[in-house]
């Protein structure tokens, strides 16, 4: 059984889908086949885990199958960012990433937080000033130049 769910909304010329889970050798991917439309809007969320045949599959399944102008990649978790830093082709080639979680660290409460990012706000490959609720400044929780350098791709 896939532990990846797919999710497809389509509206023209629009087609989004929300994928939640793993992507690895079981994922089920053929849900995916035979969409088109204008845009593929792939919102990445809800992906907790890609291992190293997953990456191989997503690659080759994006090449053959996404003949889309657009693919936009939102909500992209710190997991999927790691792939696009490191693997060639991670990214569709008309792909454009809209938004990605980055880490931040806390340190009144000692705790991680993923934030919301876009790539406008990532300015000469530095991490945007954020603020915990109470009005302090958390601390970017990576190395800037590795973390961001999918932005220069």
């Amino acid at each position: 059984m896939s532990s990846l769910e797919i999710n497809v909304e389509s509206t023209t010329p629009e087609v989004k889908v929300t994928l939640r889970g793993q992507i690895n050798e079981d994922s089920d991917l053929s849900a995916l086949e035979t969409l088109s439309g204008d845009s593929l809007i792939l919102d990445l969320q809800g992906i907790d885990m890609i291992n190293s045949c997953g990456i191989r599959e997503w690659v080759e399944f994006q090449n053959k199958h996404f003949n889309f102008p657009k693919v936009i990649y939102e909500n992209c978790p710190q997991v999927i960012i790691e792939q696009m830093n490191v693997v060639a082709g991670f990214i569709h080639k008309n792909g454009i990433i809209k938004s990605f979680f980055a880490p931040y660290f806390n340190e009144s409460t000692d705790q991680e937080i993923k934030i919301l990012l876009t790539p406008d706000e990532v300015v000469d490959g530095k991490a945007p000033v954020k603020k915990s609720d109470d009005g302090q400044e958390l601390e970017f929780d990576d190395i800037e130049a590795q973390y961001f350098n999918f932005l220069k791709k």
